[in-house]
């Protein structure tokens, strides 16, 4: 994570270390690479090893695909947003949303389609024991 972040966010480095920790746990026990948690509003608060690239396609991107997504489920009555799966050549991005009352979104790269289930139900079981975390990170921003 880059240090403006860090000092901007003021993230206790040990919260910040176990949140990187779950990250990589979810990497290392599925095919998926490049797993950041994002906040809402862009700012990349962590991210794997292997989320090596533009920190505008890991922050704002997302973000406004998020802020887009929001007004369309609700617009069309289908209730709040919980995922944006883009479907590219070489693989599947896949964005899960907190609920309503968290502040952030895990972003994550997939490139074996078949298996989506499966990493749907890792990314969401990763998430819901990322969230305590992401409570204590939102109480301190």
């Amino acid at each position: 994570m880059e240090d403006f972040q860090l000092s901007e966010l003021n993230i206790d480095p040990e919260i910040l270390a176990d949140l990187m920790r779950k990250l990589e746990n979810l990497e290392s026990s599925t095919d998926l690479e490049g797993t950041a948690i994002v906040s809402k509003t862009g700012l990349r608060i962590a991210s794997s090893e292997t989320a090596d690239v533009v920190a505008d396609i890991y922050s704002a991107s997302p973000a406004t695909l998020i802020s887009l997504g929001e007004k369309i489920s609700v617009g069309l009555g289908q209730g709040d947003l919980r995922e944006i799966v883009i479907r590219g050549i070489k693989g599947y991005t896949i964005i899960l949303v907190g609920s309503v009352e968290n502040d952030f979104m895990l972003f994550t790269n997939c490139k074996k389609g078949y298996k989506l289930g499966y990493y749907f139900h890792k990314i969401r079981k990763a998430f819901k024991a990322m969230e305590p975390i992401l409570q204590q990170i939102q109480s301190q921003t």
